[in-house]
């Protein structure tokens, strides 16, 4: 009776070892680098968030800080604790330098969210970007990168352009090359 018992033990030990470890979370590897995070092997860009350069620096009330290396530490201090999933946006894969948009929950909450509402991620400057409101309350609540008055790229580049001649020309560029693309994807979508 007492080697069945212990027999018996060792199934169950085994088998709920081998349920968990079916059930494990794969690596979380975050690139800064690159704007990446891997989970596993699938590499992933966050969706509608985009966090600051490694090596950014903002102004704060006490001089510049390094607020880009901030936001990448609380993004891997956040990724440690719990479980976290991301769901591509597109079907077909990308490098793994480019990495597919996606939209990641950490324990059933939006990390893209969370990072813009935490103020360590920047929504897309577009009207119908994704995470306005909690970027919104972030910025009106001083965290993360918003402390000291932080200002977005767009609004900066855009007020120091116009004393360069190749920054204006540069933007124009850039302005024609996103027309380019947008009226393209129109004409494709409608044939």
């Amino acid at each position: 009776m007492g080697f069945r018992l212990f027999i018996g033990s060792v199934s169950l030990c085994v088998a709920f070892w081998a349920t968990a470890l079916s059930h494990a979370q794969p690596l979380v590897t975050v690139y800064p680098e690159g704007g990446l995070i891997a989970l596993g092997e699938d590499v992933y860009r966050l969706d509608g968030s985009t966090l600051p350069h490694p090596d950014a620096l903002c102004r704060g009330h006490n001089g510049d800080w390094q607020c880009g290396e901030a936001a990448w530490q609380a993004l891997a201090v956040r990724v440690r604790n719990g479980t976290l999933e991301c769901a591509p946006l597109i079907p077909f894969s990308a490098s793994a330098t480019e990495g597919l948009p996606a939209k990641c929950t950490l324990d059933g909450e939006s990390l893209n969210a969370w990072l813009v509402r935490q103020g360590w991620a920047l929504t897309d400057d577009t009207p119908a970007a994704p995470f306005q409101a909690e970027e919104a309350l972030a910025q009106q609540e001083a965290l993360g990168i918003w402390r000291g008055g932080f200002r977005p790229p767009q609004n900066w580049r855009a007020a120091g352009s116009g004393d360069c001649s190749v920054c204006s020309a540069r933007h124009e560029s850039i302005v024609r090359s996103r027309e380019q693309r947008q009226q393209s994807a129109g004409e494709q979508n409608t044939d």
